[in-house]
């Protein structure tokens, strides 16, 4: 009897702390549950959610949008509120319900759609449940199952179920579940995976892919049929999937090939005649996205972005493809994950785990990387597709091929600037700046587009110097196959020269560094998928009737995770200040962040202390 009371107690104690625990969230995902059926190449998926609103700032997930496309059918669609007291007080009508396009600002035409609404009550806290039911006959997923409504927000009890038939056979992978069970059932297998999250992943600085670190589970068919028939079994296996799926499409009208034939006649370096087709398959075309036919899967023939002159990374990538093989070059259709941060290909789980294509040609002694929805310069390999593994279709020969990663010099960021005291704490300031890397491209992009007053408007929020006001832009211009641009601009600041009675204080400009966590608020480890490589040069000019009354240190810091270096010196009514940043590109794991983050600290306190003195001169 005793030993029954304890239990009691001890269950009411978690009922009653997990119930105050939740209301101190805006939002908690109390139950997700998917269950998915495989019957003779059909799939149909149940997905419910229960979520408990607290108040306001949780009402974002009462606004829910479900995507669907020709491919991907949503039925089923209910609804309905339960107060606190669990009765149910407001149902989802058809009338709540919106279809719209998912049409994006990149997108001239697609089939995908969302099916929207928003249920929310007016008394704290209720809960929100919706279902719906999804059904699919082609398809390369059967489900990449996250169990998440948003980082910050916990998920108490979720659970996927999957039925198939035995010979269905199926691969997978799963992270952060807390258990997973096989059982027979008849002529079926039925996989069960259960999972929580407690909501402590942060979005921080420099972090890996987030993904990685919550709970999920991947699943994917063996053998599957999207359009022809193909298989996971291998990575050749579904290379040769693509290969099948793209053949064809390589036809473009004869007036193209006239063109390209009159373009590199009597050009006999390879590179020069790829580059010329590069340049105009750039010149000629425009990204769009695309998704239609196969699910977005299949491109469209070269001899569509012939005729409309725009296309998506598939389309632009095939046409320009059609274009080099016209004229006898070799090329390979590459897929990739690219952006930021770099997520590394799974090689025990073959599966379609790429978001973008590039062209792969092989030349003497190289390999050339080719995104054809860049405007940036031939060979340039930018940092959205840089450092990672891209999977090259060739048949049963297809291969995994890494794309070289970028140097530091090839995204050295340099400043040179000219300060100059005008009143009692206000300076002038002169920028010269030369950009490589991210914000080379950033800078190459605005330069290439004709809003300009979007382009200063963007210039002004992310590359004009904290703490400065610009007073003017004078250039910023990008030179033809540079891959380097430069902005020059004149601003104002009321932190660099101080005036303290008779004294004025010099401070440092400091490096633009990312505000890292401390250690005792690090959760994930830093993964840096390129390096950080800055140089200054600032000249202080000293005020008429100032002298100098210290010149600081020079100072060296050599280490894993970079390097930093400052010298002063004196140079007639100046002070020439140079100093350098280097951040490594790496992977650091969390049990290294004290070390890391020693580093880093260094050289911002250093930064932030850093000061020239001038005293008024005596007569």
């Amino acid at each position: 009897m005793r030993s029954s009371l304890l239990l009691l107690c001890f269950i009411l104690s978690l009922f009653f702390q997990n119930t105050l625990f939740a209301q101190r969230l805006d939002a908690v995902l109390l139950n997700q549950k998917t269950s998915i059926v495989l019957k003779k190449n059909n799939l149909c998926r149940i997905s419910s959610f229960e979520i408990l609103i607290n108040n306001r700032d949780g009402e974002e997930f009462t606004e829910v949008t479900i995507p669907f496309s020709s491919l991907l059918k949503v039925t089923n669609l209910k609804a309905y509120i339960k107060d606190k007291n669990g009765e149910i007080v407001k149902k989802l009508k058809k009338s709540d319900i919106s279809e719209r396009s998912s049409f994006s600002s990149g997108t001239f035409y697609e089939d995908e759609f969302v099916k929207e609404f928003k249920l929310k009550h007016n008394v704290y806290p209720y809960t929100l449940f919706y279902e719906y039911e999804e059904s699919e006959s082609q398809f390369v997923y059967v489900e990449h199952w996250v169990p998440l409504l948003d980082l910050d927000i916990p998920t108490l009890n979720a659970e996927l179920e999957i039925q198939a038939a035995k010979e269905f056979k199926l691969s997978y992978k799963d992270s952060f579940v807390s258990s997973f069970s096989l059982d027979s059932i008849d002529d079926d297998y039925r996989y069960r995976w259960k999972a929580n999250y407690d909501g402590s992943i942060e979005n921080e600085v420099f972090a890996p892919p987030l993904l990685n670190h919550v709970p999920s589970v991947q699943v994917v068919p063996q053998k599957f049929k999207f359009e022809i028939k193909g298989s996971f079994d291998s990575w050749e296996t579904y290379g040769s999937w693509q290969d099948e799926l793209i053949a064809g499409l390589f036809e473009v009208p004869d007036n193209d090939v006239k063109t390209i034939e009159k373009l590199i006649n009597g050009i006999e370096n390879e590179k020069e005649r790829i580059k010329t087709i590069y340049e105009y398959v750039q010149n000629e075309t425009r990204y769009i996205n695309i998704s239609l036919e196969t699910g977005g899967l299949k491109p469209y023939p070269a001899s569509y972005v012939s005729q409309n002159h725009y296309g998506d990374c598939k389309a632009l990538s095939i046409y320009f493809m059609a274009l080099l093989k016209s004229v006898g070059i070799e090329c390979y259709y590459a897929k990739l994950a690219a952006g930021n941060p770099i997520e590394e290909i799974d090689h025990t789980l073959p599966s379609m785990q790429s978001n973008h294509i590039v062209v792969c040609v092989p030349v003497k002694n190289d390999t050339l990387w080719l995104d054809c929805t860049s405007d940036n310069p031939f060979e340039y390999i930018g940092t959205f597709i840089q450092n990672r593994e891209a999977f090259v279709i060739n048949g049963e020969k297809s291969y995994f091929s890494k794309i070289p990663a970028l140097t530091k010099e090839q995204v050295l960021c340099e400043r040179h600037v000219n300060f100059e005291h005008v009143t009692r704490n206000e300076c002038k300031a002169e920028f010269i700046n030369t950009y490589r890397g991210a914000n080379f491209e950033l800078l190459h992009n605005l330069i290439s587009s004709t809003n300009e007053n979007d382009n200063l408007e963007i210039v002004r929020e992310h590359l004009i110097a904290r703490g400065f006001e610009p007073i003017e832009i004078i250039n910023h211009h990008s030179e033809q196959d540079s891959v380097k641009a430069d902005l020059s601009y004149s601003a104002k600041s009321s932190s660099v020269y101080e005036k303290y009675g008779n004294d004025i204080i010099i401070r440092l400009l400091p490096f633009d560094i990312s505000n890292f966590d401390s250690p005792s608020n690090r959760v994930l480890p830093v993964q840096i998928d390129y390096p950080v490589y800055k140089k200054d040069e600032l000249n202080y000019k000293i005020p008429t009737s100032y002298i100098a009354n210290n010149i600081p240190e020079h100072k060296s810091i050599e280490g894993k995770y970079g390097s930093y270096s400052i010298q002063t010196e004196k140079v007639g009514d100046n002070f020439k200040i140079l100093k350098t940043f280097v951040l490594n590109s790496g992977k650091y794991p969390i049990s290294e962040y004290q070390a890391f983050y020693s580093f880093i600290n260094e050289i911002v306190e250093f930064e932030n202390k850093f000061y020239i003195n001038l005293s008024k001169k005596s007569f």
